[in-house]
Parts: structure tokens; C-alpha cells; sequence
């Protein structure tokens, strides 16, 4: 019976991976980082990544040549090369594997709202000509866009349309890839459409899913304002590590996410989202690192554990007050977190439709993310700070 449900929930989360973005976790191993043996050109130069280890970026003379990685040994994940090359430039010889894409590109389609966020801090977000699904949207830009029709829903993963596909005519899709069933770039090259394999959701640093606005601005020739962006917005982030860093005692137990027909889910809270629970001086207690990729646990197991953590963050995304969770399931009121009230949900902020801004903007200003949260842990450390993604749940 666990098999069935786990199964069913699977699926589900899969399909939620690409509402959040993401979310399955990921597991460590050495990464297949290209060797100078695979760049023939002698003018070959790496560009430095600071954090993301999914993907890599060489410059060949005038192209860039991208690696996307595949973490040794897991089963999600998926590998994958592109030669960039500038429009009108010489393709670089020996590259027989890469996906060539001449730059920059000029229309393209996205799978979701983080994706957007990409493309609007560099400025292109004009650009788009398809989205996947219009109710996971809040950007009121795509959604008056969608509204006109200058921008079309194609459907997401498996389910993407591809007479809209054509239609569009888009240089470029950027698409979620897990390596699975649902990955759809095979069927978009048979169509004579070009890919752009995004698995960022991989990452282990929130700082390593930014980092990827760089792999977004070099399909554009955005590499400048890629890199500008990321630098200001990590520096931020590690200028607020060093102002907690050994202020904080004990590290308070933290579970993450919510039950649903036998199986807890924590809601795409994998590798990146933890090391964000770490930095903000919490201690997850769900889990086992190595176990971050499963992202599915015994519903058993977590209200067990639930019942000694002191806080509880991301439970069920539509939850605004202790008593929806305790209505969900009644189990929910013996937790530790709920009868001390140190419950908090990440739906604080939202669009002008209603949909939640976390998973959309949130990622674009970890440091906000990471803010909010040592305020949550240790509010004595941020005491001015507001808020803005999460909320503290009562009755």
C-alpha cells in the first residue's frame, strides 16, 4: 500500500517540481566537470562559477561552450552540452556532441515563474513569446501579455503543446530536466526547436541556483549584466553569514513540508533549501543528508519526528493559520512547533492575482530569503527586520 501511495505521490510531487521549480533535492558525488583535453581550441577560457556545480561555461574563441552536469551517481539529472555561437560566427570544430544555438537568441519560451524572473532581471523579458502555464504565473507584465495574446501557454513537461510550439517559432526553450519521464527536449529537437536544459533545481547553495542567471544571460550576450547581478546579490547574501556567523547557540530542530495520502513531501526543500536552514542557524532534522534526493519520507517517520522539533517551516502551501494544518490532520496539534506557535509559511508575499511570490522572486534575493529566516531561528540577531516571505501561522 506505502508503494501505491508513494507512487501517486511521486508522480504528483514530479509534476509540482515544475510549479516550484524544482524541486527535487540532489545527491553529492564528484561532478564530470569537462577536462582541457576537450577544448582543442587553444584559446579556450573557463568562466569561474562560485557556487553552481550543475553546470560549466568555457569560452572557445567567440563561443561558449556549456556543459550542463549531472551529479555522479544519481538518477535524476541530466547531461547535456551546447556550443553558443554568435550569429555569423564559425562554428568551433570538435564539438561533434554539442547542441549548437546562435546567439543572441531572439524569441523564446519558459517553463516558469522563476525562469521569468531571470529573464527580467537581465532585461529580455520581452523576449518571451510562451509560457507554461498561466495560473502558476504572478508576473502581472506576462500575465497582461497573456491577456493580449503576445504570449502563449504551451503547456509544461510531457504536456506541452507543440502545435503552440511551432506556432510560436521561438529560437529557444528553457525547460526543466530530471533526467525522467517527463523530460520533454528530445520531442522539442524533433521539431526543430532548440532546448535550453535548466536543472538548477539541483543545486546545493541557494547562491548555486542564482549563479545559473549566468547560463540565462549567455544565450542573450547578457554575460555582463549575468554576472553583475549575481555578484551583488551574493555579496549581500554572505555579508549577512558573516554578521551571524558564531552569534547564534544551540541550533533549534526544524522539519520541513507536509503529509498527504501516506507521504510527506517537503515541497522541493531539497539540497538548496536546507543549506538555507543551515546558514540561518537551524538544524534539519527530517532527513539525512545523503537523502535529500528522495525528497519523499514515511509519513510515519516525519510525524514522529515532528512531535520534538521546535519549528516548522513550509508546511502546506495554503495554509495562513495553525488551525488549517490541525484541520488537515488533527495529528498536527501534538507537533512541538504547533503548540508552542512556531509554525511559518513561506505565502507572506503574493502577487496582485493571489499566487505566491516565493518560489517566483524569492530565489532572485536569497539574501532576503536567508534574512527572513535568522529572524525566524534567532530573531534576537535581526531584530528590525521585517518579514517578507514567510509568516508566523496562529490560530
Amino acid at each position: 500500500m506505502y508503494k501505491e501511495q508513494a507512487g501517486f505521490f511521486r508522480t504528483a510531487l514530479i509534476a509540482a517540481l515544475s510549479v516550484f521549480f524544482l524541486f527535487a533535492g540532489c545527491a553529492s558525488g564528484d561532478n564530470d566537470i569537462v577536462s582541457e583535453k576537450d577544448h582543442p581550441d587553444n584559446t579556450s577560457n573557463r568562466i569561474p562559477f562560485r557556487y553552481a556545480k550543475r553546470l560549466t561555461m568555457t569560452e572557445i574563441g567567440d563561443a561558449t561552450l556549456i556543459d550542463i552536469i549531472k551529479p555522479g551517481g544519481a538518477m535524476r539529472g541530466l547531461a547535456y552540452r551546447y556550443l553558443l555561437v554568435p550569429e555569423g560566427g564559425a562554428v568551433p570544430e570538435g564539438y561533434p556532441d554539442a547542441h549548437v544555438v546562435h546567439t543572441p537568441v531572439e524569441k523564446v519560451t519558459c517553463g516558469i515563474g522563476l525562469h521569468l524572473t531571470m529573464l527580467e532581471e537581465l532585461g529580455v523579458l520581452e523576449n518571451v513569446v510562451g509560457i507554461g502555464r498561466a495560473e502558476w504565473i504572478g508576473n502581472p507584465e506576462v500575465l497582461q501579455r497573456l491577456d493580449s495574446g503576445t504570449i502563449l501557454e504551451t503547456g509544461m513537461s510531457n504536456a506541452m503543446n507543440m502545435e503552440t510550439m511551432v506556432e510560436l517559432q521561438a529560437d529557444l526553450a528553457f525547460v526543466f530536466s530530471s533526467g525522467g519521464e517527463y523530460d520533454i527536449h528530445e520531442q522539442l529537437l524533433a521539431m526543430g526547436i532548440s532546448p535550453a536544459v535548466i536543472c538548477m533545481h539541483l543545486e546545493e547553495h541557494p547562491l548555486g541556483v542564482l549563479e545559473w542567471i549566468k547560463f540565462f544571460g549567455a544565450f542573450f550576450g547578457k554575460e555582463v549584466e549575468a554576472e553583475k547581478f549575481f555578484t551583488q546579490t551574493a555579496e549581500r547574501y554572505e555579508a549577512l553569514e558573516r554578521r551571524i556567523q558564531g552569534r547564534f547557540g544551540e541550533r533549534p530542530g526544524v522539519i520541513v513540508g507536509h503529509g498527504a495520502r501516506g507521504v510527506w513531501s517537503t515541497h522541493g526543500s531539497s539540497a538548496w533549501f536546507i543549506r538555507f536552514l543551515q546558514d540561518a542557524g537551524a538544524d534539519y532534522i527530517l532527513e539525512a543528508p545523503e537523502e535529500y534526493e528522495e525528497n519523499l519520507i514515511s509519513f510515519e517517520h516525519a510525524l514522529s519526528v515532528g512531535l520534538r522539533a521546535e519549528y516548522w517551516v513550509n508546511p502546506l502551501y495554503t495554509a495562513k493559520s495553525l488551525s488549517d494544518l490541525v484541520e488537515d490532520d488533527s495529528r498536527y496539534g501534538q507537533f512541538l512547533s504547533v503548540r508552542k506557535g512556531n509554525v511559518f509559511n513561506n505565502n507572506a508575499a503574493a502577487f496582485e492575482n493571489g499566487k505566491n511570490a516565493f518560489w517566483e522572486l524569492g530565489m532572485s534575493e536569497p539574501d532576503v530569503v536567508l534574512a527572513d529566516l535568522v529572524r525566524i531561528f534567532h530573531p534576537e540577531l535581526l531584530p528590525d527586520h521585517e518579514l517578507k516571505y514567510y509568516r508566523r501561522l496562529v490560530k
